[in-house]
């Protein structure tokens, strides 16, 4: 039975998005990425045993273009293998605005943080000091990433959760393979945690 996970977060947050869907699996052993947006990068090695990936949002793309060896399943959270809109993609936020939000972002990252953290459903205050570095980078990836064929490759070990209400229509959409959706926005982990953390819980069991 799979008992580790490797989790990578969102833009805009940082490696304790994922302490509230955490503390209902405290038998798991745990390998948490941080992307660096408000400190230091912290990107742990993978875990030695079997495990799952686990992603939020943007930690989808990341998790991707990623090789990772050993990895049973990809599990993800309000993901999306392509993030702009494309010809063959409507569902995707047109590139305009990810342009806009990174010249914005060199000026105001505070204010950027803040509104696009408001959009995603929480007016939490910010974790730290914005790196608008490692912010610009994370945009950048959201703006020009497309592993759709990635996504493809995983086919029925790719495991996703969206929420009905989820402001970005990538993440509404989900992925090519069945998933789940349910009440809520673009936050699940934090919002329904438990949920989140039954749904890990059940490909944990269920990957050999």
């Amino acid at each position: 039975m799979t008992r580790a996970l490797y989790l990578v977060h969102g833009w805009g947050f940082d490696a304790t998005f994922w302490a509230p869907m955490l503390t209902h699996l405290p038998d798991v052993s745990t390998q948490i990425v941080d992307c660096g947006y408000f400190g230091a990068e912290h990107c742990p090695a993978l875990p030695q045993t079997p495990y799952l990936a686990v992603g939020h949002s943007a930690g989808s793309l990341a998790l991707l273009r990623q090789d990772l060896p050993g990895c049973e399943g990809l599990v993800f959270f309000n993901g999306f293998p392509r993030f702009t809109a494309a010809p063959d993609f409507p569902d995707g936020t047109p590139e305009r605005v990810l342009t806009r939000m990174r010249a914005r972002l060199k000026r105001d990252p505070v204010a950027v943080l803040h509104d696009f953290r408001a959009l995603c459903g929480t007016d939490a205050p910010l974790p730290g000091t914005p790196d608008v570095d490692a912010l610009d980078q994370g945009l950048e990836a959201l703006q020009t990433l497309d592993h759709r064929p990635q996504a493809t490759n995983w086919n029925d070990r790719l495991h996703w959760m969206t929420g009905t209400d989820d402001p970005f229509g990538a993440a509404k959409a989900g992925f090519a393979t069945p998933g789940e959706r349910v009440e809520g926005g673009h936050l699940l982990p934090l919002t329904h945690p438990g949920v989140c953390a039954n749904f890990v819980q059940r490909w944990l069991d269920d990957a050999r």
